[in-house]
């Protein structure tokens, strides 16, 4: 896949083929968008996936099956709100934002149907164009926690049940 190198032919870093990959093949299995930005995002921090977040998601897919909110960019908030319960992010109170201003960068729409709109014919057959987006969506929200990984001062220890 094109994306997964750079200009030069320069591989990007393994955590981001891995996260791309694994959204990608959450899709193949039958999983929405969203659900697949969700499990791939808590297993590469090592969450549990509750099944409760795994069976609401399912009516996030296809822009909430009405073409509006992507579904990609819903797991993406919903995971970073699942991961808050055991990290706060240091945007937290602007994060919902911060990714969505991200991903609109990346794409050109939050809005499914706009997205998909902006397709070739081609493209619009089939999942491939949207297993493609999920995996990137995945990638820019694992980018947005990752300086938090990287430090390990920023690591928390147990449930922040702050709502």
């Amino acid at each position: 896949m094109i994306w997964l190198s750079r200009k030069g032919g320069e591989k990007r870093p393994m955590f981001q083929q891995r996260v791309y990959q694994n959204a990608v093949q959450k899709m193949k299995a039958g999983n929405n968008c969203c659900q697949a930005v969700i499990m791939a995002a808590c297993q590469e921090w090592g969450l549990p996936v509750p099944e409760d977040l795994l069976s609401a998601a399912s009516l996030f897919g296809e822009g909430m099956q009405a073409g509006c909110t992507c579904g990609a960019l819903s797991g993406m908030i919903m995971a970073s709100g699942l991961r808050s319960r055991y990290q706060v992010h240091p945007r937290q109170d602007k994060l919902a934002l911060s990714l969505h201003d991200i991903f609109k960068q990346n794409f050109g729409s939050t809005c499914c149907r706009v997205i998909k709109k902006k397709r070739s014919i081609i493209d619009r057959v089939g999942s491939r164009t949207c297993q493609e987006l999920t995996g990137k969506a995945a990638v820019l929200l694992i980018e947005q926690w990752k300086e938090l990984d990287d430090d390990p001062s920023a690591r928390v220890v147990g449930n922040n049940t702050n709502p």
